[in-house]
């Protein structure tokens, strides 16, 4: 098997559990992005271009999977994410244990805030600041909780299935 293809199996489980068994996990109403966070797990294992690419599938993933009417937006908001992620990701101790955490809150308040801003200035009306703000903090919480999982689980598999690396030209 390919890491493509197990990073796409991933993603596929990812999308699967977000759609059917996370809605009945909801707290107040508010889920996690585990699209988002697996996004953040490569970006932080792997650098941005990991990052990009991963945020980009997962992205479409998202948005294909939701009906909203600004196509393409989760699509921009998981890439953008992915590319800070691995922008940061130097500066890190990854081997630590308070550094996947902090980047699953900080992913997950970004990601959601930006979604929502984002949202909110190309006209839907149903994203106030305060429920941007509530959203993203609810969202950040809940994906730190699950961070530890996800990122044990995106380290395995990064390890059993490297990165390609070319050499330059």
């Amino acid at each position: 098997m390919t890491r493509a293809a197990v990073i796409g199996l991933l993603l596929f489980s990812a999308a699967v559990l977000q759609t059917a068994l996370f809605p009945h996990l909801a707290i107040a109403g508010y889920r996690p992005d585990l699209l988002l966070l697996v996004t953040a797990a490569f970006a932080l294992h792997d650098g941005a271009s990991t990052g990009v690419l991963v945020g980009f599938t997962a992205g479409v993933v998202t948005d294909l999977l939701l009906v909203q009417p600004s196509l393409g937006l989760s699509t921009v908001v998981l890439v953008s994410v992915g590319y800070a992620v691995g922008l940061v990701r130097p500066y890190l101790a990854i081997g630590s244990v308070t550094a996947p955490v902090a980047i699953a809150f900080a992913s997950g308040v970004a990601g959601t805030a930006g979604y929502g801003l984002l949202s909110r200035l190309l006209g839907d009306p149903r994203f106030t600041l305060e429920l941007v703000a509530q959203a993203s903090l609810m969202v950040g919480l809940y994906n730190t909780v699950l961070a530890p999982p996800a990122f044990v689980l995106v380290g395995g598999l990064t390890g059993r299935f490297p990165p390609q690396r070319t050499a330059p030209l």
